[in-house]
């Protein structure tokens, strides 16, 4: 399987620190042991400054999560 690399910019950088302060601040949502390889994998990703196609299917999980916080606590 090919993967091409997504690099992130400055409005990407952006949004991996609010998830991975929702999964930080969430850590019941996912558990303890899944939170911490969330933040582990955002905390990848802002240091390289890229992803791949696999890891974009973890952040669009979280992402949906963080969307459907965000409904539940207006």
């Amino acid at each position: 399987m090919y993967n091409n690399a997504t690099f992130v910019d400055k409005a990407q950088i952006k949004n991996l620190k609010k998830m991975d302060d929702f999964v930080k601040d969430n850590m019941v949502r996912f558990g303890e042991e899944v939170s911490q390889k969330i933040r582990e994998l955002i905390t990848k990703i802002l240091e390289k400054g890229y992803y791949y196609e696999a890891e974009a299917d973890v952040l669009n999980m979280i992402g949906n999560e963080y969307n459907q916080w965000k409904k539940e606590n207006r």
